[in-house]
């Protein structure tokens, strides 16, 4: 039996921490920039968080040093999340010392590579897609979902007889416990693709979502040579 991934967060959710600065602007003041991205949260360094991600596809690995830790019995090293932050010297995906503004937990789980008949039904439930985008062994993805406080399955399963091919065929699964009218949330969440990116062959992925936004079903990522 598959357990259900709860979604874990929303647009709205509460913020780990909240740190609030004033700055001058304009012609003659300093402009500060703001980057937000979906990291991994690294561990404490000496009492400083790191966070860990790549831009895009296989980009170079870039590290950030935030001003405070983060409690690891909480959060423990290697959870994903949704960070905003000044960079290095004003020089956005690069690494260093940054200053953290704030930082909240995104859904996340690993990719299934055994189908389940929990998986049958995975199109049963729309799902109104924003954007998709891969980092590393990572598929991030900025979704809109009916909102409910009911256990809802939402993961990615790949199928099975694919798995051997260069391009497996992987399944956005959205299914809520049930039929439900209410109004939408938007969510981040982020898959962990290594046991099907890290397999001997494997160029890409074709990921299959019932998508409720555009006439877009089908997303293909491709391994970068």
């Amino acid at each position: 039996m598959i357990t259900v991934q709860r979604i874990l967060s929303t647009a709205s959710a509460i913020l780990l921490f909240a740190l609030c600065s004033c700055q001058e602007d304009g012609v003659d003041g300093q402009v500060s920039m703001t980057c937000t991205d979906i990291v991994t949260f690294a561990g404490n360094d000496n009492g400083n968080a790191l966070f860990t991600f790549q831009k895009v596809d296989d980009s170079p690995l870039i590290t950030l040093r935030s001003q405070i830790s983060i409690n690891t019995d909480e959060y423990p090293a290697g959870t994903r999340m949704l960070i905003s932050y000044n960079p290095p010297e004003n020089r956005a995906y690069t690494s260093g010392d940054v200053r953290l503004i704030g930082a909240r937990t995104i859904t996340q789980s690993a990719i299934y590579t055994e189908w389940s008949p929990d998986f049958d039904a995975w199109d049963r439930d729309p799902v109104y897609v924003y954007s998709t985008w891969r980092t590393g062994n990572y598929l991030n993805v900025h979704v809109r979902l009916t909102y409910s406080t009911e256990p809802r399955l939402f993961c990615l399963a790949a199928d099975p007889a694919t798995l051997d091919t260069p391009w497996p065929d992987v399944y956005m699964v959205h299914t809520m416990a049930s039929e439900t009218d209410n109004h939408d949330r938007a969510y981040y969440a982020s898959f962990d693709l290594s046991p099907v990116w890290d397999q001997p062959g494997v160029e890409g992925i074709r990921l299959h979502v019932a998508n409720s936004n555009l006439d877009k079903h089908i997303f293909t990522f491709a391994r970068q040579h």
